[in-house]
């Protein structure tokens, strides 16, 4: 009778080989394994032994190349995901690999990082690197693809932390909670347009005129929209609420907020 678990592992090699040899003890074989699921048939308990190697930094031939290796030493070999991805057609570039696995295709390498290794249990340990030069050699391996994506994730948190920075520095700030439907739009370092099907909520940007002037285009199809700004000092200096197809000039001195809120609004607004 088989059964089939569902259950992921991620990069945790030990903790998924762990598990394997726990179901083994209790009289489970491994007989078949999909993206997020093993199944598994009845057996002996105890009978069988295994082991979860990273294959990831080979090509695609020399994975099966050392599957068929291992398979020559009378071991069983199933070829595992490493990530839970179900693209239909997708490559990927892996900087740490060695010369030909640098590029995983679906349908080739890509999916079939890991070899779940079965051998009959002959009470010894269950290990397929011994020597020390061995060891060390597949411990660079597996820690390669862990250090570049760390670097990877801290690159992008360094880059965002950096942008929200600059923004600060240079004024150049927005936020909002509001919904877009259709819209296009321009955010600039002294202006700000959008154009739209529906817009609702609140939007906030800082703006810094060329001019004493900024100049300001409504147009009003459906909804309500209102408008203020501030100045550095936080004075309100525009206050217009429910405005309909309409522009405005307002004088300014620096750099100014502009709030914008909308309830189903419907059209554009133009500030420059």
């Amino acid at each position: 009778m088989s059964k089939k678990y569902y259950r992921f592992f991620w990069g945790f090699l030990k903790r998924q080989e762990n598990w394997l040899n726990e179901m083994a003890d209790k009289g489970y074989r491994l007989v078949r394994t999909g993206r997020a699921w093993y199944e598994f048939e009845d057996c002996e308990p105890g009978k069988y032994r295994y082991a979860v190697e990273f294959v990831g930094e080979k090509s695609e031939q020399n994975a099966k190349e050392y599957a068929s290796f291992l398979e020559d030493y009378g071991y069983r070999v199933l070829f595992k995901n490493l990530n839970l991805d179900y693209s239909v057609a997708k490559a990927v570039f892996r900087p740490w690999a060695k010369k030909g696995g640098k590029i995983a295709t679906t349908g080739g390498s890509y999916n079939k990082e890991l070899l779940l290794v079965e051998k009959e249990n002959d009470g010894k340990p269950f290990e397929l690197h011994t020597t020390e030069d061995d060891i060390r050699e597949y411990k660079k391996t597996i820690r390669k693809p862990w250090i570049f994506s760390i670097a990877t994730i801290l690159i992008v948190i360094l880059i965002s932390f950096g942008s929200i920075f600059l923004a600060k520095t240079f004024g150049i700030e927005s936020t909002r909670s509001a919904t877009r439907i259709g819209y296009v739009g321009n955010e600039g370092y002294s202006s700000w347009t959008g154009r739209y099907t529906s817009l609702d909520g609140t939007m906030k940007k800082s703006i810094h005129p060329k001019t004493d002037v900024l100049h300001i285009e409504v147009r009003t199809d459906a909804g309500i929209i209102s408008i203020e700004i501030q100045d550095e000092d936080g004075n309100v200096i525009f206050d217009e609420y429910d405005i309909g197809t309409a522009s405005f000039d307002v004088a300014v001195t620096g750099k100014v907020v502009v709030r914008i809120i909308a309830d189903s609004h419907k059209g554009s607004f133009s500030i420059e």
